[in-house]
Order: C-alpha cells, then structure tokens, then sequence
C-alpha cells in the first residue's frame, strides 16, 4: 500500500503452548535473547521486527499468529481502506 499513513507489519504474536520451550527455539533461531521475557509474554525484537509469544493464546484465546500492521494515522488509514485504496 502507497500512502503516508502506511508503515509495514512490525510486530506478529504466536500463540504458544509451552513457553520455555518456544523461547528456546525462538532464541536460537532469531539468534538473540528476548527483550521482554515473562510468565505470560516473551518478546523479541529483530531488524525492526517484534515477535511476541503469547502462552495458550492469551486472554484472546489466539489459535494461530496474529500480525499487526503498524500506521502512523489509524484515522486517515481506516478512511483510506473504507474509501477501497489511497486517495
């Protein structure tokens, strides 16, 4: 999407069922230890990107990874995307 509003998904969470085994895996494979590392998240950040792990899905009950799409104007991107495309 063109547009000043737009930037790029920036942080995608994945519903975990064991967390200390997950960060493992994460750490070895993103090749860094996690910025926020608790019993009910473990986040990581890497080239711009975060990765959150969320242990049974969290309050929201996710059953697969949710990526978030971050904008500068939520205002000016929802009419954009209600209007069907940039201005």
């Amino acid at each position: 999407m063109t547009g000043s509003s737009s930037q790029e998904i920036k942080t995608v969470l994945h519903p975990v069922s064991h967390l200390a085994k997950a960060k493992a895996v994460y750490a070895a494979l993103l090749g860094v230890v996690p910025q926020t590392d608790s019993s009910y998240y473990v986040g990581f950040e890497v080239g711009g990107q975060h990765i959150g792990l969320v242990p049974g899905g969290g309050p929201q009950g996710m059953t697969s990874p949710v990526a978030y799409w971050h904008v500068l104007d939520i205002e000016a991107k929802l009419a954009e995307v209600i209007a069907g495309g940039p201005p």
